[in-house]
């Protein structure tokens, strides 16, 4: 049986005093463990007895010690992560440590609430974070509260309760054009205009960085991809248009406790693995490069100048930056000149369907 009665301390003064009420019983019956709560009022000890009395009857009670830290958690998820793309396991870890575990960490998972992710949600939101990104966040959280509610160490997840984060609403001004829908447009500031990429390539030194910023833009190819490329992936006919056929791409994301280095990957989707047309002005000048490019024991169509693979941050710093800044272009990233190629087919009307394929 459960009792509620005053825990009076040793320098109490009478039956009036400020003393806090115990509530002393067993979550799971008799055959349970004993456990005794303090709390300020008698009508709080009541209100929780009944509470925990309901959870224990509907099969949700979970033992408090048996509960573990949000940090304990996280780590087991993430372990189960670590067989997938290093770049995803590298990102996992990335938000974990960086917005997760340093805020919510030490804390048990019962004592984690709806308004404290909240908070979090707002905070990023405040920082500049994009919607996309606090999202992602929230899911990651979410899915560490999963897997503690299938090994039975919690019953709820407060993440569902929780409201993600929305496209912020833009003031449309005079002379804006008004949109067509609501939908998600490509933002300008991410698509080059022919002129632009007429200048881009102009200030391209010629040979690697022409070649492979003009193969960037007229297949509309990732970067990993483009980078993980052999020269046994492209038909090169002396007439009419050629092909390029995508089967993998580079990583060069760095797992914990590995040295950082070159890993190749298929595409992550069925579709990523396609056939894309290239045009005989292309066809020309990768038969130019051809003639120059460094031996590579891969036979990489882009290898660095001893026949390396390149890293993502080598091609930005030395050869993409420097260019745009040759050229007096704003600073936009390489996978520019993917969303360029869409942008550009559709403008020649080109279906929107043949071009997401």
């Amino acid at each position: 049986m459960a009792s509620i009665e005053k825990f009076h301390v040793a320098s109490c003064t009478g039956s009036n005093c400020e003393c806090l009420w115990e509530l002393d019983y067993r979550p799971l019956g008799m055959g349970g463990a004993r456990r005794r709560v303090r709390f300020k009022t008698k009508k709080q000890a009541e209100l929780f007895l009944a509470q925990t009395t309901d959870k224990a009857a509907r099969g949700e009670y979970v033992e408090p010690t048996k509960i573990p830290k949000f940090s304990e958690i996280s780590e087991d998820w993430f372990q189960g992560k670590i067989d997938r793309r290093p770049s995803h396991v590298s990102d996992l870890r990335t938000r974990l440590d960086k917005h997760l575990v340093p805020i919510f960490g030490s804390q048990r998972l019962d004592r984690i609430t709806v308004a404290s992710i909240e908070k979090l949600r707002n905070d990023l939101r405040d920082r500049g974070y994009a919607r996309r990104t606090i999202n992602t966040i929230l899911r990651i959280m979410g899915a560490v509260f999963k897997l503690a509610i299938k090994r039975g160490q919690c019953t709820k997840n407060p993440v569902d309760n929780v409201d993600r984060a929305a496209a912020v609403a833009k003031e449309i001004k005079a002379g804006d054009d008004l949109p067509d829908s609501e939908a998600d447009t490509v933002n300008p500031d991410d698509v080059l205009s022919s002129q632009e990429i007429q200048l881009l390539l102009e200030f391209a030194r010629p040979g690697f960085e022409r070649t492979l910023f003009e193969t960037a833009y007229l297949t509309g190819a990732r970067q990993g991809e483009l980078l993980a490329l052999r020269w046994t992936d492209l038909e090169l006919p002396k007439l009419g248009a050629g092909k390029m056929v995508i089967r993998r791409s580079l990583s060069w994301a760095r797992l914990k406790g590995e040295e950082t280095r070159p890993r190749y990957f298929p595409p992550k989707a069925a579709a990523g693995r396609r056939t894309i047309s290239i045009p005989a002005l292309l066809i020309s000048d990768l038969k130019r490069w051809k003639m120059h490019c460094p031996c590579s024991e891969e036979e990489l169509v882009f290898p660095t100048f001893d026949g390396k693979p390149i890293c993502r941050d080598w091609l930005l710093r030395v050869a993409f930056y420097p260019t745009l800044a040759r050229a007096r272009l704003r600073r936009v990233t390489f996978h520019t000149l993917r969303h360029s190629c869409a942008s550009a087919l559709i403008a020649a009307g080109a279906p929107v369907t043949e071009v997401q394929h």
